[in-house]
């Protein structure tokens, strides 16, 4: 049980609405060979045409089951693997100047992919694994600053001295290594390498899932506190409803590889619109016994299918709950359905499109 969920906080004020990263129609195809039986290619659709803004200060929270394609989306984003199709704009202020300055990240490569990705940075997800054993603390975090050249020595102790005093580390431990660390600490190290370069985006990609339940909360509370000190812009990937809910200001919801719903994070909590989000808060355990007990869950039949298999319809008509006829044979589209609330389902009639046969498949 998230230990988030005992202790609600009231709404997080809401940003300014400029957008700082913008998607459109992001794909990530995996060829798999071809079906022994048919000789049919065979792919495998991580990413299929998903579409989103992060604005400027905002955190907007990527949930969905183990395998919806949120890591592929964010690595799509950072061109850690290459995307199939879509467009990827990232738009900052340049540190030195102040001026605008825009990214087309689909389309850089070299020297200016290098450029871009001086803003945009990543925490991952795994303190163990994300951090060179053989380099010390100090090295860690000073390792972003050598590469692009912009400190000299001194100037990087003193850098990194006061990034390790930001995220709640003492100075005094630059020469230890990453194994004299516990887990949470590992994550500040690994927030304090991502913040280095003094980037404008951060993606976080499940940065609390591998420590203890009793650490989330502080690591978290050190994400708001930066945020709200630098102006922040978060994209947080999360399985845990509780913490996404603590910590963003929109919901975005995916299943097998697309976005079914996108709300305001306190709207999709209150009235969830789509099956599938309906379905996964109704299995966030509540700490009261007595309205635990009488909550009705949303049980979902059958398995997830397969993102190898060519899609007709609706992706979740096989588990739904609520499908109808159509479901098999018409695609929904992410639509709003009310002011801010983006919905992909045939439920709400502005997510209505053409039938699969004329669709992407």
């Amino acid at each position: 049980m998230s230990v988030l969920l005992a202790a609600e906080t009231s709404v997080r004020q809401r940003p300014a609405k400029e957008v700082v990263l913008s998607v459109r129609d992001l794909s990530v195809l995996f060829p798999q060979g071809y079906d022994r039986a048919t000789g049919e290619r065979r792919i495998l659709r991580a990413v299929d045409g998903v579409s989103f803004d992060l604005h400027r200060g905002e955190t907007l929270g990527l949930v969905g089951e183990s395998g919806c394609g949120k890591s592929t989306t964010a690595r799509a984003i950072l061109r850690l693997i290459g995307m199939n199709s879509g467009s990827v704009k990232l738009d900052v202020n340049d540190p030195k100047t102040g001026k605008p300055v825009h990214y087309d990240l689909d389309k850089l490569s070299g020297a200016k992919l290098r450029e871009a990705r001086q803003h945009l940075q990543i925490i991952f997800q795994d303190p163990y694994a994300s951090l060179n054993p053989r380099m010390t603390v100090g090295d860690i975090i000073a390792e972003p600053l050598v590469i692009y050249g912009l400190a000299k020595w001194n100037e990087r102790r003193d850098r990194v001295q006061s990034l390790m005093k930001e995220v709640g580390l003492d100075p005094k431990h630059v020469l230890r290594y990453p194994h004299e660390f516990s887990g949470g600490q590992r994550q500040r190290i690994g927030i304090a390498r991502a913040l280095a370069l003094d980037p404008q985006v951060l993606i976080c990609d499940e940065p609390v899932s591998a420590l203890d339940v009793s650490v989330r909360s502080q690591v978290l509370n050190l994400l708001i506190d930066l945020q709200s000190r630098r102006g922040l812009s978060y994209l947080f990937i999360a399985h845990d409803l509780g913490v996404v809910k603590r910590l963003s200001h929109r919901v975005g919801v995916m299943y097998l590889g697309k976005l079914v719903e996108v709300a305001p994070s306190e709207e999709i909590y209150r009235t969830p619109k789509h099956p599938y989000t309906q379905a996964l808060l109704s299995a966030i355990p509540i700490p009261d016994p007595v309205i635990e007990k009488d909550r009705r869950r949303i049980l979902l039949k059958g398995d997830i299918p397969s993102p190898l298999a060519r899609q007709f319809g609706c992706p979740f008509a096989p588990r739904c709950p609520q499908a109808m006829p159509e479901c098999k044979t018409i695609v929904p589209r992410l639509a709003a359905d009310a002011p801010a609330h983006e919905v992909a389902c045939l439920l709400y009639p502005p997510s209505r499109t053409a039938p699969a046969s004329d669709s992407k498949k």
